[in-house]
């Protein structure tokens, strides 16, 4: 009977993976879940809010670097916004016997949380990708990465995003393979992107070693260093992301093999937590590594609290590559390539 009043509690309860099933293990997995989604999605909203108005409401908007992090700034806003309203609102629902709010509750959740993580990771690639070519380019950067081409970018990952998630009411085997082909191919594309930005380092590491014996605190060293820093922010996230995300996946490998089952209606709810944890840490990690973030953060709270903002620093994510300096002492030392002029972080 109550498999039976499961499957009929709303029009959707066929395709969402929908059971009222309890026992003790899935009851305390619906507190604790309910609880932290509620107590990270306050830091989620606000610190990604913060983010967003700091980049777009400043001069950090010029840059292809900012615009990206604000597009996955924005994807983690709704993920607090929206997904884990709705999961606590489907948890709690669930907790006190209210099918059928319940399951429209969780209908929404699923469609804007596979469709908001969709986005999370093309833009974590496209971040990895964007920080490749401002090294690989040179000078050519600033005509192939533009502000329009971003923009154009970011609005086709939310487009994509919905078509994937599309195909979970149509073919949730197709679905299924889809996403984790697709997790796979951005981490092998993040991380070639990433160990390629290594490689390049070092070499412009030991070039600027050489130039610095002969003219020490040049400006390309100092771009370097920045340039090395805000990548290294990037793969903390992307690190992160990686960690929350992986187990999630697994747990979609046992539902296609073992079915909805008990335990994994609880691996499902405890590992989508986590994912949505990590859009709560984000802005953390940008305030703590970034600081031109910093500033324009403190910058939009002290103006919306009727402080006079202090001013803060040209925007250094911009690139601004430099003129390649040729060093021509006798010692053997090659041309310095110029290097991206970034942020620190």
């Amino acid at each position: 009977m109550d498999e039976y009043r499961s499957q009929n509690a709303c029009l959707f309860a066929n395709v969402i993976d929908f059971s009222m099933e309890e026992n003790q293990l899935v009851y305390i997995s619906n507190v604790m879940t309910c609880i932290f989604n509620a107590l990270f999605a306050v830091p989620a909203i606000v610190g990604n809010i913060l983010v967003v108005l700091a980049i777009w409401k400043t001069h950090l908007a010029r840059s292809p670097s900012n615009i990206l992090l604000s597009t996955l700034a924005f994807a983690d806003l709704q993920v607090g916004l929206i997904v884990q309203t709705l999961f606590v609102c489907h948890k709690m629902a669930e907790i006190f016997k209210a099918e059928e709010l319940s399951c429209y509750a969780r209908f929404v959740y699923i469609v804007f949380g596979y469709c908001i993580t969709a986005v999370s990771l093309l833009t974590l690639t496209a971040i990895a990708l964007e920080r490749f070519l401002a090294l690989h380019l040179h000078l050519r950067y600033k005509e192939v990465v533009t502000k329009k081409r971003i923009l154009i970018a970011a609005c086709s990952f939310w487009v994509l995003g919905i078509a994937v998630t599309s195909l979970y009411f149509v073919q949730r085997s197709v679905f299924g393979s889809i996403v984790i082909a697709s997790e796979v191919l951005s981490i092998v594309i993040t991380s070639v992107a990433y160990i390629k930005i290594y490689k390049i380092v070092r070499r412009h590491a030991r070039e600027i070693q050489c130039q610095r014996r002969f003219d020490p605190g040049t400006q390309v060293e100092l771009n370097m260093k920045k340039y090395q820093r805000s990548t290294f922010t990037m793969v903390i996230v992307f690190m992160l992301s990686f960690v929350c995300y992986v187990p999630y996946s697994l747990v979609m490998v046992a539902k296609l093999k073992y079915g909805f089952t008990v335990p994994v209606k609880v691996a499902t709810d405890v590992f989508s937590t986590v994912v949505c944890i990590n859009s709560s840490l984000n802005p953390f990690i940008y305030c703590w590594r970034m600081k031109e973030i910093k500033q324009a953060v403190w910058a939009v709270i002290k103006r919306n609290t009727g402080v006079n903002p202090v001013a803060t620093e040209q925007s250094t994510m911009t690139f601004n590559p430099l003129p390649p300096k040729r060093l021509d002492y006798g010692s053997g030392c090659k041309t310095v390539p110029e290097a991206p002029h970034e942020s620190v972080k």
